[in-house]
């Protein structure tokens, strides 16, 4: 058990974030070693070549205020108080011809070479080189100077020590990346420990929520900002889920109560007609009275249908231009015989032209769905009038009317699924059209809004942004 979440353990996030972190930490400590490194080495040349460049200038200034005799008689003093393996001295003529030089056994072959460059007018003509020892891999730093046209003079100084310090910084830094990988790896298991835990929060949130716990949420106070973000999504996920969930019931239990009715009709018909002998007439009339009220009830079910749709935000038509008070007009010319039938004048004031960017087929839906229960609930000879315009960066249609009216317990509710305010009214239906609506609008990013009076009528206004 324990080898196996050892070897699941490399397939986790935290592991690899770890592995990350200490690859990233050990890869910026190597580079800044290096940089480091690389300009102690520049920093310790700089310094020996200074230290060199003045002791050419100081023999130089010595020869030109006496001869060559004496720099020669100098040197050998200089060779005899120095570690003939720490540093030479030699003097060449212009041909590359030895005058004078302190014990080179140690040193082997050093160049000879002249000068093929030319340094600034107040500096002595010189240069510097890296040479091997003979007997070793050990480095020298050695100078090069034309201290006259006819003398040339090399100093020759062993890198051994500089070798030295540079090694024991090697092997210090060595030893600390080693400590310092230990220490990002620990570092790093806690930080992305710290980290993941927040996501492990809300793993065990969706575990609760998939045995059921529906009203678990993620608590995002405290947190970082990225787990904050993805706590407040999956919290508004969930509302959004719970939301479904509940409307999934209330269309349960309104499918239980207000289909209950059409089916209770159909089963009635059925049986009144399997009860005796019926002309072929009755029988027609029976099967249109049946096929009226499979259409209600598909009519029923097709609409909340839409409305979940709507509502969950899935299935949304593509948005299209389209005028306004085209889908009004017609609106009204459709309805207006069943408005005539009741003797209810139908107005309307619009624009020429309202163009709008949405769904013309929600647009028609919402529109049709107002009109049509505003002239239900308006009594014999009443009024609808239909109003539109474009104010302030938004689309407004007003739909009022001097119906029944709506009482202000009622309002709050009437754009619930089945919710019918007075259930004894005659023309009461089944209570879906002004939900559809509501569902309509809300996925344009519109408003719909009421105000009513028992015995007054009634005011509906949409709001779409422009």
């Amino acid at each position: 058990m324990f080898l196996k979440k050892i070897k699941n353990l490399k397939y986790s996030l935290l592991f690899r974030l770890t592995i990350l972190y200490t690859l990233t930490f050990t890869l910026l400590a190597v580079v800044s070693f290096a940089v480091f490194y690389y300009r102690i080495y520049a920093v310790t040349m700089e310094r020996m070549d200074e230290e060199l460049l003045e002791e050419i200038e100081y023999y130089a200034g010595y020869l030109a205020d006496s001869d060559l005799a004496a720099l020669r008689h100098k040197l050998f003093e200089e060779a005899d108080s120095e570690d003939p393996e720490e540093e030479f001295y030699r003097l060449l003529d212009s041909s590359g011809n030895v005058l004078a030089e302190s014990d080179m056994s140690a040193w082997g072959a050093v160049d000879k070479t002249g000068f093929t460059g030319e340094s600034p007018e107040d500096e002595i003509n010189h240069k510097y080189q890296t040479i091997t020892l003979a007997d070793d891999d050990d480095k020298a730093r050695m100078i090069s100077a034309l201290l006259r046209p006819d003398v040339i003079m090399q100093i020759g100084e062993s890198l051994e020590e500089a070798d030295e310090y540079l090694e024991i910084f090697r092997n210090l830094f060595a030893v600390l990346t080693g400590f310092l990988i230990i220490s990002a790896a620990i570092i790093g298991w806690y930080l992305a420990k710290r980290a993941l835990s927040d996501m492990a929060e809300v793993t065990r949130t969706a575990e609760d929520i998939a045995r059921g716990a529906y009203d678990r949420r993620v608590e995002i106070q405290g947190r970082y900002a990225e787990i904050e973000r993805l706590g407040t999504t999956f919290n508004q996920m969930l509302d959004r889920i719970q939301i479904l969930l509940r409307s999934m019931k209330e269309i349960n239990d309104n499918i239980a109560h207000d289909l209950r009715s059409p089916l209770a009709r159909i089963r009635g018909i059925a049986e009144m007609t399997l009860s005796d002998e019926k002309s072929i007439k009755q029988y027609q009339e029976m099967a249109v009275s049946t096929i009226e009220e499979c259409d209600s009830l598909i009519d029923m079910i097709n609409t909340m249908l839409d409305i979940t749709e709507a509502e969950a935000g899935v299935n949304g038509s593509a948005d299209e231009d389209f005028d306004v008070t085209a889908i009004i007009a017609e609106a009204c010319a459709i309805f207006r015989p069943v408005a005539d039938q009741k003797s209810i004048e139908i107005s309307y004031n619009l624009p020429g032209t309202l163009p709008f960017q949405g769904s013309k087929k929600k647009m028609q839906r919402i529109v049709t769905n107002i009109l049509e229960n505003a002239i239900k609930y308006t009594p014999d000879r009443g009024k609808v009038t239909v109003a539109a315009k474009a104010e302030n960066g938004e689309i407004q249609i007003i739909f009022n009317d001097t119906g029944v009216g709506i009482s202000e317990d009622d309002i709050p509710h009437i754009f619930e699924r089945f919710y019918r305010c007075d259930r004894s009214r005659p023309q009461g239906g089944v209570g879906l059209g002004l939900s559809l609506a509501k569902a309509y609008t809300d996925t344009m990013n519109g408003i719909i809004s009421v105000t009513s009076a028992v015995n007054k009528g009634s005011t509906f206004m949409l709001s779409f942004a422009q």
